[in-house]
């Protein structure tokens, strides 16, 4: 059944009557940032720090990350007259002052008056100072009292939304400026207004956008149905609503044979095949953050070591490749425990090709590279800094090596080598990690790195995205979900190792008893987030344009979403890759919504 037409425009709404000539023509659902250049510094290759920012120095980052999210290109510029330029040339869907308004010049104000005028958009800011420029383009609207409340709720256009916080989020109460519309309410007051001006639609925030999202996920979401939902132009965006990325640390390592509190067998192929039937009954892919290099420490009484089925001489500070590897701790932590490396790898490589698992950059080692000194040192098997590749101590040794030695090249290489895919993604040991190795891996052609929060190449460079976080596997709460972006469900091949598969099983069952309805790898992520989505519409066809800076090849399908669509809606859609064109059935949501699942 087709369902009920889209209501037509209301009469004498100025933003309707703007929009109205635009739905016929090819639109790029994109974004304009205008974030301080303190905060978003030109000339660096790393925005953020990875670790937790306070959302005052983020207001940019959190706009920018959520823009590559949804699936749309975003063009970052500075705040002065200057640095506007002619980067405003063009049709963006949304403009984003994503920093204090008084850094606007009023010349750089009436260059996004001029913007507005000439071509349908939406700007979106927080209060200007009353009696300056900004305020007067968003129509003097009064800030009232600081006000807190639970119960958010859509107004504007498009499906209506609400959403009950967990965690009260803090805003202001916005007196709508005459002609101007309610777009969101807080326990019914209004807190995002929106004013028409030149056939465009300026929206005021009465709250912190990264404030809020700090407090509840929710936020969030709200932040999302604005840029999409504001514009009655066609927009497409991912839809990664209950979302879980799964992610697997260490195998490969030696860490495990030397590490006093980290002793453990590693994972044999009937425990891979175990893994791969809960991952299959759950339609579910894993991220295996694998360690290519397996380092001897010498120590014949300590341990035995064969390489290819044969025993070995014991040389210190020899590196083996992880796939060639058994070893039996006869002195050491665990006497009597036997890793198997070859049988590991095995067991990876059946999942693999099964579409199961895709397998990322865990580092070389997982070992300082001063292999010297870690055989020297009386701590070798305690201090856990010397199973720690990347970080601070390691970055004077790294900086000596030539860049094809570096352990992220070495590393990258063996995966492509013992896998047959080139990784995407960098998950970093112990989750320790410097500027100079993120620009390793960015010259590497990496597309993300996962810690405990998730960087995102944007051209360039990384973007710390801090609204995709990690908690570990036995953590499930329905919150996380709340934002409706994806989050990252982590472990180690450690638990599983003591406790069994069924310890994988049980967090599992949790995580989809929270909410989880979909379990990807970060393959599948990477390679949405090298995407861009451009929805065009004659008013009575749909195409959806998908560019992209890379190929990556996903092994599940990419859920995307359509909003403000022709009535009533095409039964599919023509969607126009790089590499060729494909036809996709259209399934109706309502008569605001459609969404699509298709391999790209």
């Amino acid at each position: 059944m087709r369902p009920p037409p889209v209501p037509p425009p209301r009469p004498n709404d100025e933003r309707y009557d703007a929009f109205a000539h635009h739905r016929m023509s090819p639109f790029k659902p994109s974004m304009f940032l205008i974030a301080s250049t303190s905060e978003l510094p030109p000339d660096r290759v790393v925005w953020g720090t990875g670790g937790w920012l306070d959302p005052h120095l983020r207001e940019g980052l959190d706009w920018l990350t959520l823009g590559r999210l949804i699936g749309w290109e975003t063009r970052v510029a500075g705040p002065e007259v200057d640095d506007l330029g002619s980067g405003l040339d063009g049709a963006f869907r949304a403009i984003v002052l994503a920093c204090d308004p008084g850094r606007l010049s009023a010349d750089a104000v009436g260059r996004l008056r001029a913007a507005l005028a000439e071509e349908a958009t939406v700007l979106v800011a927080r209060p200007a100072t009353p009696g300056s420029s900004l305020a007067a383009l968003q129509g003097n609207p009064e800030v009232g009292q600081t006000m807190s409340g639970v119960d958010l709720q859509w107004t504007g256009d498009g499906p209506s939304a609400v959403w009950r916080c967990r965690e009260p989020i803090t805003a202001s109460a916005l007196e709508p400026p005459k002609q101007s519309r309610v777009l969101a309410t807080l326990d019914g007051i209004p807190v995002i207004v929106a004013t028409p001006v030149s056939g465009s639609l300026v929206v005021t925030l009465g709250f912190h956008p990264s404030e809020a999202r700090d407090r509840d996920g929710s936020a969030t979401a709200l932040l999302r149905h604005l840029l999409i939902h504001s514009s009655s132009r066609p927009a497409a965006w991912f839809d990664w609503g209950h979302t879980m990325i799964l992610r697997m640390d260490d195998p490969g390592g030696a860490q495990n044979a030397y590490s006093r509190s980290w002793a453990y067998a590693k994972l044999g192929e009937a425990e891979w095949d175990d893994i791969g039937r809960e991952l299959q009954r759950r339609d579910a892919s894993l991220t295996v953050g694998y360690i290519s290099a397996w380092v001897d420490d010498g120590d014949a009484h300590r341990g035995s070591l064969r390489v290819e089925g044969r025993d070995v001489a014991r040389t210190p500070g020899r590196i083996h490749p992880s796939p060639t590897v058994w070893y039996r701790d006869e002195a050491g932590n665990r006497p009597g425990t036997v890793s198997d490396y070859q049988s590991e790898y095995r067991g990876l490589l059946r999942l693999k090709d099964a579409g199961l698992l895709s397998v990322e950059l865990h580092g070389y080692t997982h070992m300082h590279p001063d292999l010297e000194t870690w055989l020297a040192s009386p701590d070798r098997y305690d201090n856990r800094q010397w199973f720690r590749e990347l970080g601070y101590r390691a970055e004077p040794i790294l900086a000596e090596l030539d860049p094809a030695d570096h352990p992220l090249a070495l590393g990258t290489d063996a995966i492509e080598r013992f896998f047959d895919a080139r990784p995407t993604t960098l998950i970093c040991p112990g989750e320790e990690f410097t500027p100079a190795a993120l620009a390793t891996a960015l010259d590497l052609g990496l597309r993300l790195t996962g810690s405990y929060y998730l960087a995102i190449r944007v051209g360039q460079r990384f973007c710390w995205c801090q609204h995709v976080c990690s908690p570990y596997l036995d953590q499930p709460d329905p919150r996380w979900f709340d934002a409706g972006l994806p989050v990252v469900g982590y472990f180690h091949d450690y638990e599983p190792s003591l406790e069994g598969v069924t310890w994988i099983s049980r967090w599992l069952d949790a995580w989809q008893e929270a909410g989880a309805r979909r379990f990807v790898d970060y393959r599948h992520v990477a390679s949405a987030l090298a995407k861009t989505l451009d929805l065009e519409s004659d008013g009575e066809s749909l195409r959806l344009r998908v560019g992209e800076d890379t190929s990556i090849p996903s092994q599940v399908p990419f859920r995307i979403h359509l909003a403000n669509l022709p009535a009533p809606h095409p039964e599919s859609i023509e969607v126009v890759t790089p590499r060729a064109t494909i036809e996709a059935p259209l399934e109706s949501l309502d008569s605001h919504l459609a969404r699509i699942e298709v391999m790209l």
